[in-house]
């Protein structure tokens, strides 16, 4: 069952702002570290959404840092041994374990390094962000955060917060397409990538969207893109 207080948080939320006014408020309110998720399907705006969060929160006082679920991608030398580099970005394409035992680490104020994805290189990038231990509020996104199969729903238990995105599968569609596009892929490529990997990921990413305590409304996504 959905804590109280964030199916309330659900039905008041009309826009960013109150978005944001209604973290910070339950933020206090939890023992520190806070871990808030961001799940949704690729291209609808998780990223943009969840640097907004830090930026604005760092801005208010609080130490929060940004933790993309992209840096666990499995490398492309690691895809190809499997012969999985062409559905890159399905949830068998991650690192799922390492992944759950980094949120563990967070949770614990370990010392780290939080890997990033480069799409310049298509590659995962180990150090990515430096995490001191001494954080307020750790933001993560990702496409499987509220995935109900181990490890990924270990790692679920120590997010305080859960907020699901999405667009429609037209709006959807187009930015993938200018995605891959400046990824460099063909045509040919970047339409079948979208069919055939990107759409059937959506499609078990929404799957999810029930189990988030927040549901954010197409316009409050439009509006911070």
């Amino acid at each position: 069952m959905k804590p109280k207080i964030l199916q309330q948080l659900q039905r008041q939320i009309s826009n960013y702002n109150k978005l944001l006014i209604n973290i910070e408020r339950e933020s206090k309110a939890k023992i520190s570290p806070v871990i808030i998720a961001i799940a949704g399907p690729p291209a609808v705006g998780k990223s943009t959404l969840a640097k907004k969060i830090v930026d604005d929160l760092n801005t208010n006082g609080y130490q929060a840092q940004y933790c993309p679920m992209d840096g666990f991608h499995m490398t492309n030398d690691e895809l190809n041994k499997i012969q999985l580099k062409d559905v890159k970005g399905r949830i068998d394409t991650f690192q799922a374990i390492a992944f759950s035992k980094a949120i563990f680490s967070l949770k614990a104020k370990k010392s780290f390094w939080w890997p990033k994805f480069s799409r310049t290189q298509d590659n995962p990038i180990p150090h990515g962000s430096f995490i001191s231990g001494k954080e307020d509020i750790f933001v993560l996104e990702g496409n499987y955060l509220l995935i109900q199969s181990e490890p990924w729903v270990s790692a679920a238990k120590n997010f305080q917060h859960s907020i699901f995105i999405d667009l429609p599968d037209k709006i959807l569609r187009e930015r993938l397409f200018t995605r891959h596009k400046k990824g460099g892929f063909s045509m040919d490529l970047i339409k079948e990538k979208i069919e055939n990997v990107d759409i059937h990921n959506a499609a078990l990413i929404r799957e999810t969207k029930s189990l988030a305590n927040v549901i954010l409304k197409t316009q409050i996504i439009r509006s911070i893109l």
